[in-house]
Parts: C-alpha cells; structure tokens; sequence
C-alpha cells in the first residue's frame, strides 16, 4: 500500500484551489497538475480545496472534475478523492 506524501510546506487552499482551475483551462487538461496537487493533500486538506473551490468559482470541484477528465483516469481520481 502507498504511503501519502503531504510536502513540508502545504499552500493554502486558496492556491490549490487555483491551480486546479488552471489546470481546467484550455485545450487540454493538466492531468499531471492535478495529480500532483489531490495526490499530496490528506481528506481534510482536500475537504478545504473542496470547499474553498465552491466558494471561489461558484462550482463543485467533483463536478468540475467529473466534467474534465476522461476513462480511468477519472475514476482513479474521483474514487481517490471520494473523502471529500
């Protein structure tokens, strides 16, 4: 089993948050983006991305991600971060 990596210095979920609507944007989705980010967060860290996410764009991180990512690779992410 793998063990969760969270970096010594965590940003906020403000900057997650915006990241992760940067990787959204243009043509293509920045799968490595949000790997990097959901991957290295624990539950609670990602509940607050969650959260601060609706509060700031107006939209449901699940749905925006259900809407960008495709095939296995999103239900790798979504089951990941069922623990919203």
């Amino acid at each position: 089993m793998a063990t969760l990596k969270v970096p010594a210095c965590v940003p906020s979920p403000a900057e997650d948050a915006e990241q992760l609507r940067k990787a959204f944007e243009g043509w293509g989705t920045n799968e490595a983006l949000i790997i990097s980010i959901l991957a290295h967060r624990n539950a609670e860290q990602r509940r607050l991305i969650q959260q601060t996410y609706a509060e700031t764009y107006g939209e449901d991180l699940l749905k925006a991600l259900d809407k960008e990512l495709s095939s296995d690779f999103e239900k790798a992410v979504l089951l990941d971060t069922a623990s919203f």
